[in-house]
């Protein structure tokens, strides 16, 4: 894919170390290449912060807890290509994030996996 190194795939989850998410993250190193994951906000905005002017866009796939209190705060930088609220609870993410374009919510690891795959071609036409 020629664009590719132009996107960072980003997760952030308090939960990032459970044994399910590291080998969906690593599954999803191996697809898409260049990813990083942030277990808490802080870091995430501190790396949000460097990335500012720079041309690499950003995939977050980010837990329903944590994405309800930031998405409204990031939605709107235009290097953030897609938010993947990723969390069993649908409806209810479902609810809140229905005013912001970038974000969808997904429950199933390869409805997670299509939708990036799907973003990664958009990006590259």
């Amino acid at each position: 894919m020629t664009n590719q190194s132009n996107i960072i795939l980003t997760w952030l989850d308090a939960n990032i170390e459970n044994e399910e998410n590291k080998q969906t993250f690593n599954t999803l190193c191996e697809k898409f290449g260049d990813c990083m994951q942030f277990s808490d906000e802080s870091n995430f905005n501190r790396f949000l912060g460097r990335i500012m002017n720079n041309t690499r866009r950003i995939i977050l796939i980010v837990s329903g807890q944590i994405g309800e209190k930031l998405v409204p705060v990031i939605h709107e930088r235009s290097n953030i290509l897609s938010i993947y609220v990723y969390c069993s609870r649908r409806e209810y993410h479902e609810k809140w994030s229905q005013g912001f374009s970038k974000t969808k919510v997904v429950t199933e690891i390869n409805d997670l996996f299509s939708k990036i795959q799907s973003d990664y071609n958009s990006y590259e036409q």
